[in-house]
């Protein structure tokens, strides 16, 4: 027998359902978060839509936090959040209103700030708020982009549409077709000139060379005695011919080759008068050289700068090494790759590429038209980058002390070393800067620091080419690190390391024996 649906069955079952709605919407209301657990702050928003009771906030898409109370407040939206307190919400805190679906979902992400500035408090606000564009800005920017793409559609097809536009299109080609093949012809043209002139440069320069290596002084005396040797020459042969010629019959066919050996010889000194007349006179390369005190005065002092250069440039000793620090605190190595030019024992240069693992810190600048309340149009933030940082230093020697300046690690910086030279038994001489005491100081200006970043050093050489170091690093200030990585921005920390290096001794030394291809 069928059971029929009375009157009584319906209102017990609505009663149920209003009862289980009842209660869910109790628990939903009651919240996952109670009210010790977390901190209240507030923060205002130009544009909350989207955004309602038990809205999430979020740090790297985990939830720390919801919307407990969202009003208006004159023009603007407060919202009202609680936050877990082991998040430790800083005064320089950033929030961040973002698209959680395509539905016109929003949510709330949080930057806590950093460790240098004090927590929020029960009430306190949150200053900082970047509002995302919603999507009704987007598709009004999108509606506007398409009229504008429109717009210019309509342009192209008014102008190259029709006969007319067809014909401008084949002009502006056949312009362009043209103009490659101009552009072409005075290529091949230039080229032609420039190898032309690069021929002509080549053989004034072997012309100079040749000449480069005589003074006009020497040449002057060398035409000279030249001169005075074919005279007397001439005269010798003018009395030998006399002689000859009164005794021809006598010394029969010796005397007629003597005589052709003579006629050889007074023509070639003929010829040696006649350049030696066109040197004084200017006449030819020469010539020129030797009549232009000006220049060959040139020619001699360019000859000795290239003298004084080339014997301080094979003078110079190249050394190169490799170290690496491990800092204990970071727990990351700090890698160095050395460069150090010895032009005289006194002094040298030191070049460096350095991959720290603290970063780059930089400061940047953003500006916000119309900005929060309470904050300035531009906002100053700092921000710590991956990059290889740079040294290039000069150092003086006097004595047993050292002085450095110049840039380091890519800010400007100065240094002073102790050097102790120290005899080894296992050696039969003395091991220059055997101990060494550096001593560093840079990023003067640096705004993140209170105090310049100054270091200091040990090294240890107990054997040719390897050393061993140990030493304190930014020594004056506190530690800092980066709220969300965790990286050690500033503040003092003990390293050890060791490196090696060899000189360009020791590189040719090796040469022989490499292996060639």
């Amino acid at each position: 027998m069928k059971k029929l649906v009375t009157p009584f069955r319906v209102g017990l079952l609505v009663i149920a359902a209003g009862a289980i709605l009842f209660i869910f919407l109790t628990f939903v209301k009651k919240g996952g978060m109670k009210e010790d657990e977390g901190v209240t702050v507030f923060a205002y928003f130009r544009d909350a839509s989207g955004l309602n009771q038990r809205s999430r906030v979020q740090i790297a898409g985990i939830g720390v936090g919801e919307i407990i109370d969202i009003r208006l407040e004159g023009i603007r939206a407060k919202a009202t959040m609680r936050i877990r307190r082991d998040i430790h919400v800083r005064t320089d805190a950033t929030l961040t209103k973002r698209s959680e679906s395509l539905l016109g979902d929003y949510m709330l992400d949080l930057t806590p700030g950093t460790e240098n500035f004090p927590d929020l408090k029960d009430g306190d606000e949150i200053k900082r708020v970047l509002d995302a564009a919603g999507m009704e800005q987007l598709m009004g920017t999108l509606g506007a982009i398409t009229a504008d793409v429109q717009a210019v559609t309509g342009s192209l097809k008014a102008v190259l549409g029709g006969a007319q536009g067809q014909g401008s299109l084949e002009a502006i080609v056949k312009n362009l077709v043209a103009l490659t093949d101009a552009m072409q012809k005075m290529i091949g043209d230039s080229a032609g000139k420039l190898d032309a002139i690069l021929a002509n440069v080549s053989a004034v320069s072997g012309d100079i060379k040749r000449l480069t290596g005589k003074e006009s002084e020497s040449i002057e005396r060398i035409v000279t005695n030249i001169e005075v040797i074919s005279k007397d020459v001439r005269d010798v042969i003018g009395s030998i011919k006399k002689v000859v010629g009164e005794n021809e019959g006598q010394l029969g066919e010796s005397v007629d080759t003597l005589k052709n050996t003579l006629a050889k010889l007074d023509r070639s000194m003929t010829n040696i008068e006649q350049v030696t007349d066109d040197v004084k006179a200017g006449k030819g390369a020469l010539g020129a050289l030797v009549g232009n005190e000006r220049l060959g005065q040139k020619l001699t002092d360019t000859v000795e700068d290239v003298a004084d250069f080339a014997g301080r440039l094979t003078g110079l000793e190249v050394e190169v090494g490799v170290k690496a620090d491990y800092f204990i605190t970071q727990s990351a190595a700090k890698t160095f790759l050395q460069i150090r030019l010895v032009p005289k024992p006194d002094k040298y240069y030191l070049i460096e590429a350095i991959d720290d693992p603290r970063g780059k810190v930089e400061t940047i600048y953003l500006q916000q038209n119309p900005p929060n309340a309470g904050d300035p149009v531009v906002q100053k933030q700092t921000v710590t980058t991956e990059s290889i940082k740079f040294s290039a230093q000069f150092a003086k020697r006097y004595s047993f002390l050292t002085l450095r300046f110049g840039i380091i690690e890519s800010t400007g910086g100065i240094g002073v070393d102790l050097n102790l030279a120290i005899r080894f038994p296992w050696y039969s001489r003395w091991i220059e800067d055997a101990l060494v005491l550096k001593v560093d100081a840079f990023n003067f200006s640096i705004e993140a620091l209170r105090f310049p970043r100054l270091r200091a050093t040990v090294r240890f050489t107990p054997f040719e080419h390897v050393y061993v170091n140990a030493g304190m690093d930014d020594i004056l200030n506190t530690q800092n690190r980066d709220a969300l990585t965790n990286r050690l921005i500033s503040g003092r920390d003990f390293f050890v390391g060791a490196g090696i290096y060899f000189t360009d001794a020791d590189i040719k030394s090796l040469l022989p024996v490499l292996p060639t291809p």
